[in-house]
């Protein structure tokens, strides 16, 4: 069995297909939490200027 880390540059010992699907499922979880950070961030900022544009 091989070890959970590997080298993606390592030409001589390629990662099996569960470490790369292990890869594409924790950079899939990355995007989405980064997406959701930005949403909400957005949002706060829309109505921070919804707000702002209302007492203005």
């Amino acid at each position: 069995m091989q070890s959970k880390d590997f080298d993606l540059n390592d030409i001589r010992n390629e990662p099996t297909d569960e470490q790369l699907q292990a890869l594409m499922n924790s950079v899939a979880a990355e995007v989405n939490r980064r997406a959701k950070i930005a949403k909400e961030v957005l949002m706060q900022r829309l109505h921070d200027d919804i707000a702002a544009a209302a007492h203005g």
